[in-house]
């Protein structure tokens, strides 16, 4: 849609809502009746227009980099703006805990220093504010499956070309603490509609299969891998389906000062030590699997 190519407001709004991925799950971390929320990288601005339609949500605001995707979103919302977040963050300097609600769907993965930037992130939030972080997960098969066949296809979907920063679980987590956000829950995100109910039932489990066995019909894996482990990964399966990982968290107490970090690997160092996180792939974080309901 270019400048001046606007429908009727009504129109619009279900037009943008009907032809839009749901991003079902973390719409639904945002209760009805919520105010004051920032979608960052919000697109054509879906996801807010749904939660105003559908859960009477107000006080809306978006940032999107691309001004042509969500430039009709401006009559819709309190405030757009269309910035690079890492090159210019003084525009959001007064809003200074005032958010009640932020999501970043989709936009962790983009960032040059992501440390950094959403520490300065979370000084938007209100004292009981929530933020909503979602990102592609590396570890989930289908992306192993590339990974063990020697390619890292760059390109749509979870290889975006944007995408400059990757995450397991645990390194997730590691980001999130970094940034002084303390974590509520980690929730994954498993668009196919897997039955993991085997798991409680099972054994040992120290193999892993890339395709799992409920996708090694599909001609598009013609290859087979498996990764053999020392230990019990049992708890740590489910994580192997996710496509996407979802941190939902408040403000935390100011652990590290604010610093870039793109090239201070000492510095990186020194935070993980200092984390001192207890996790591994044999013993993971608590995490809650979304099965089946993500768009």
């Amino acid at each position: 849609m270019q400048e001046g190519e606007y429908m009727a407001g009504s129109s619009y709004v279900d037009h943008i809502i009907g032809t839009s991925t749901f991003r079902r799950n973390v719409y639904n971390l945002v209760p009805e009746n919520a105010s004051r929320i920032l979608d960052f990288g919000c697109g054509n601005g879906a996801l807010l227009l749904r939660l105003q339609r559908d859960k009477n949500c107000t006080d809306l605001y978006g940032i999107e980099i691309d001004r042509n995707v969500s430039l009709p979103l401006k009559q819709h919302v309190s405030r757009l703006w269309n910035i690079n977040i890492e090159e210019d963050f003084s525009q959001l300097e007064e809003y200074q805990g005032f958010f009640d609600y932020i999501i970043m769907h989709d936009v962790v993965e983009h960032l040059y220093d992501p440390w950094f930037t959403l520490a300065k992130i979370r000084t938007l939030l209100s004292e009981n504010g929530t933020i909503i972080i979602a990102t592609p997960n590396i570890h989930h098969w289908r992306l192993q499956y590339q990974i063990h066949s020697g390619l890292f296809p760059y390109g749509h979907g979870l290889w975006h070309t944007g995408h400059l920063r990757w995450y397991t679980p645990i390194s997730f987590i590691e980001l999130l603490l970094t940034c002084s956000l303390e974590i509520r829950e980690i929730f994954l995100e498993i668009p196919d509609r897997v039955d993991l109910s085997h798991l409680d039932k099972a054994g040992t489990l120290r193999h892993l299969q890339i395709p799992p066995p409920e996708f090694q019909k599909d001609p598009a894996f013609p290859n087979r891998y498996t990764v053999s482990y020392e230990q019990d990964i049992k708890s740590y399966y489910p994580v192997f389906y996710a496509h996407k990982i979802i941190g939902h968290c408040k403000k935390g107490e100011l652990l590290f000062e604010p610093k870039p970090m793109a090239y201070d690997c000492a510095r990186m160092e020194a935070i993980r030590q200092a984390l001192n996180l207890p996790f591994d792939i044999f013993n993971p974080p608590r995490m809650t699997p979304l099965i089946g309901n993500w768009c």
